[in-house]
């Protein structure tokens, strides 16, 4: 390497002089569908409803956004996010991701089909069908259903030559939501405890720089509207994605990522001026991570030392090749229980909160036992994907953010996206150890025992181990 050099005639040349971004050059394709419901269906999605069962109004169109990912020997994997809250049974949701599945002829691990946990979209159960607004929730999943097979196939019909960048930023948006109040903890922002803010973006471009898609990983509970809200609503993520989409002509993807004790400071409200500024937030953030971002396809390499007073070293960004690994897995991991209450004791356990609350809460426990425990025994499913230098690891619960802290601090070579509710079952919060000392919400909503959340991180890292290398191409790169 050519370089200056100072009147002292002493070679300069750093220990690194490549740096490359986390990339990948895949086949890549995406489509945006709507999947707004009909006004009128059930939205009753917190306990504390009463004035609005149904949607009687939208706020933002509720949509699904698919890409499509095409591997060195024509197999394609499809990575779908909807604007649905979350599924109760495992029914339901087969009933969706099955249909998918046999329509596009693949195997379980090449599908994941994201909720991005929004709390203001329609009811997903068809148990409530004799409810206000329950009975149109049949047809309603029938119809999303199709609509995912549809973008999937328009995805996979525009799919082309990519290049995949991700880059790693930062988000104000979240904070911990586990208040201490006394000997227990209540869902509330805790000004104590600083949050995980980290923020994983992921850039698609065709081979002339044109935007095909970007992915937005985030960890924020979407509980900025709450029970006082009527409107069907993407929360926060839709505003987000309206600024990226704007600015990038491209559909962006959103992926909730791994927030179970995480969420906005401000939120639980009716107020659209709020959720639209919690989107901003989201938005602008993940704008400043695109444009820090190299050229597509570019790693950044030192040229030389120019003296101009100081020393000087000059960095340029060249093109180099990336990983085109794509690999998919599906691994179940064995995982602790609490104790397993009939639903008699159950009725009993929640009576003093009233009759709704108390047979909400009964009927969630319930169906969330079918398909996951098998006597008394249970095993968590995880999906992991492998994108060039990325990771996707998605699964069906709500995991704490030491999922995500822990995982990108294990495999700090890669670029790490935790994914929560992504197909089933296993619809439960997955607290971590310490949590379980003080009982909050997540701990008596969730089936799993202490321990459940580490064990499923200790399974993860030994798969992700295991998986090729970053970069299986001759490019030297220090991250």
């Amino acid at each position: 390497m050519s370089s200056s050099q100072p009147s002292t005639g002493i070679s300069l040349e750093p220990t690194t002089t490549e740096w490359a971004p986390f990339a990948g050059d895949l086949i890549a394709g995406s489509s945006r569908h709507d999947i707004t419901p009909p006004i009128g269906i059930r939205t009753a999605n917190w306990g504390a409803y009463g004035r609005h069962d149904v949607a009687t109004g939208v706020h933002q169109p509720l949509t699904v956004t698919a890409l499509a990912l095409t591997d060195d020997v024509g197999a394609t994997s499809y990575v779908v996010s909807a604007d649905l809250g979350w599924w109760r049974n495992i029914d339901d949701e087969l009933s969706v991701r099955t249909p998918v599945l046999d329509a596009l002829s693949i195997d379980e691990s090449q599908l994941l089909l994201h909720l991005v946990h929004t709390h203001a979209g329609p009811c997903t159960t068809r148990s409530q069908r004799l409810e206000p607004g329950g009975d149109l929730v049949d047809a309603y999943l029938r119809y999303v259903s199709d609509t995912i097979t549809s973008a999937c196939v328009d995805a996979r019909s525009s799919a082309q030559p990519c290049h995949i960048t991700w880059g790693l930023g930062s988000c104000a948006l979240a904070t911990v939501r586990d208040l201490p109040c006394g000997d227990s903890d209540i869902v509330a922002f805790n000004p104590d405890v600083i949050a995980d803010n980290t923020l994983v973006v992921g850039r698609v471009t065709d081979h002339d720089g044109h935007m095909v898609a970007t992915m937005v990983n985030y960890a924020c509970h979407p509980t900025t509207l709450a029970w006082q809200n009527p409107l069907l609503s993407p929360d926060y993520v839709g505003p987000a994605r309206a600024i990226v989409e704007t600015a990038t002509s491209a559909p962006c993807l959103f992926l909730q990522g791994a927030s179970g004790d995480l969420a906005p400071r401000d939120q639980y409200t009716g107020d659209i001026d709020v959720v639209e500024r919690n989107g901003r937030i989201l938005g602008h953030a993940a704008m400043s991570t695109l444009e820090a971002m190299p050229r597509p396809g570019c790693v950044v390499r030192f040229t030389g030392v120019v003296e101009s007073g100081a020393t000087l070293g000059t960095w340029e960004q060249v093109q180099a090749q990336s990983s085109n690994v794509l690999r998919t897995q599906v691994i179940r991991v064995p995982v602790p229980l609490q104790e397993l209450l009939s639903p008699e004791e159950l009725t009993e356990r929640w009576r003093h909160l009233g009759e709704t609350p108390a047979r909400e809460r009964v009927q969630r426990a319930m169906g969330l036992r079918k398909g996951y425990v098998d006597e008394s025994e249970a095993r968590h499913p995880v999906w992991i994907m492998q994108i060039g230098d990325a990771v996707i690891v998605a699964h069906p619960g709500e995991a704490y953010s030491l999922m995500q802290i822990e995982l990108r601090r294990r495999h700090s070579d890669r670029c790490i996206v935790v994914a929560n509710c992504t197909n089933g079952p296993g619809f439960m919060y997955l607290p971590e150890r310490s949590a379980y000392e003080r009982l909050p919400y997540q701990v008596w909503q969730t089936l799993l025992g202490a321990g459940a959340l580490e064990a499923v991180i200790d399974a993860v890292d030994a798969a992700i181990s295991k998986l090729a290398t970053p970069r299986d191409v001759d490019v030297e790169s220090t991250r």
